[in-house]
């Protein structure tokens, strides 16, 4: 209990490195899931839909690209949304509201078959996947991403290096929680591709669970929080 209580007293509860790496992982879940189970589109990696976009130009694939298309413009629609949730809403527990989209499309996704082509599906993760990211987009005061792996690993690779040769002993947090984002976004990308061999479209169930359980212990935190240090920044 007292473990628990001196981690709710840290300053920006939504900035725990467990919620980030917890977060991450299912990031990376989510992608690897909608890349094998839901024709090749990411949900969150828009660098790789916007290649996979110029592609399906040149192989005049119409399907892929109205998919990729509209789950670009879903994603912004999600950007917009959370950062006007930030800007209006002053509740404590705003949060946790920006996280149910993702967690109530995830567990519907894992009814719709294959036969439902991609653009009904796609998008609407990739609405409640933007509102993930930008909700929770620090560790520990570090700015990151929880839905892609390309900034987290230039940054690690960019502390390390500090570290060993200016011997830069105030580079080892930012280096060792970027490089365990890293490796979370891969375990989660693997579990996924793992399980999809078993599960098929209702691997993403097992991504739903994971972030009802995080939303769950968030709230928790932050209820506990408001009564043991009310007036704390959350």
């Amino acid at each position: 209990m007292r473990a628990y209580r001196e981690k709710i007293k840290r300053p920006h509860l939504y900035q725990l490195r467990e919620l980030a790496l917890a977060f991450t992982f299912c990031g990376g879940f989510i992608d690897a899931y909608t890349f094998t189970e839901r024709g090749g589109t990411l949900a969150a990696g828009q660098t790789g839909n916007i290649i996979f976009f110029g592609t399906d130009i040149a192989k005049h694939n119409l399907p892929g690209l109205t998919t990729k298309i509209a789950t670009f413009l879903a994603y912004i629609l999600g950007l917009i949304v959370v950062t006007t949730i930030a800007l209006k809403v002053k509740s404590k527990y705003k949060r946790i509201f920006c996280i149910l989209p993702i967690m109530f499309i995830s567990l519907v996704v894992g009814f719709v078959p294959t036969s439902v082509p991609n653009v009904f599906v796609v998008p609407f993760l990739a609405f409640g996947i933007a509102m993930q990211t930008i909700a929770f987009n620090k560790i520990e005061g570090l700015g990151y991403r929880n839905t892609v792996s390309t900034g987290n690993l230039q940054k690690a690779v960019i502390a390390w290096t500090k570290y060993f040769v200016n011997h830069d002993s105030s580079q080892t947090r930012a280096a060792s929680n970027y490089l365990l984002l890293v490796i979370s976004f891969i375990c989660g990308a693997i579990v996924s591709a793992l399980l999809d061999n078993y599960c098929g479209i209702h691997t993403i169930w097992i991504a739903a669970s994971l972030l009802v359980i995080i939303n769950f212990c968030y709230g928790l935190m932050v209820y506990h929080r408001d009564n043991f240090y009310p007036g704390e920044k959350l």
